[in-house]
């Protein structure tokens, strides 16, 4: 009968704790939509940098070569004029 009794117990115990978990996770999810942290901004901030960095030189070689294009355009146009 006693063991009965802790069984009953520990099941109520267990069934409380199961119970009030979700309830104090919810209260997280507020905060994580609120402003971001240092840790995000700074993050945020670093991998901005890094696309810049990789873009930069990927611009540079994009506009040579439009201009290598167009100058190849402007000499076939001068020799079909010819």
């Amino acid at each position: 009968m006693l063991n009965k009794i802790i069984a009953n117990i520990l099941a109520a115990a267990t069934v409380g704790v199961l119970l009030l978990l979700p309830a104090g996770c919810s209260q997280n999810v507020g905060e994580q939509t609120g402003e971001k942290g240092s840790i995000e901004k700074m993050t945020d901030q670093a991998a901005d940098t890094a696309v810049k960095k990789i873009r930069t030189p990927q611009d540079k070689a994009r506009a040579t070569q439009n201009l290598g294009d167009q100058r190849l355009e402007e000499m076939d146009k001068a020799l079909q004029n010819q």
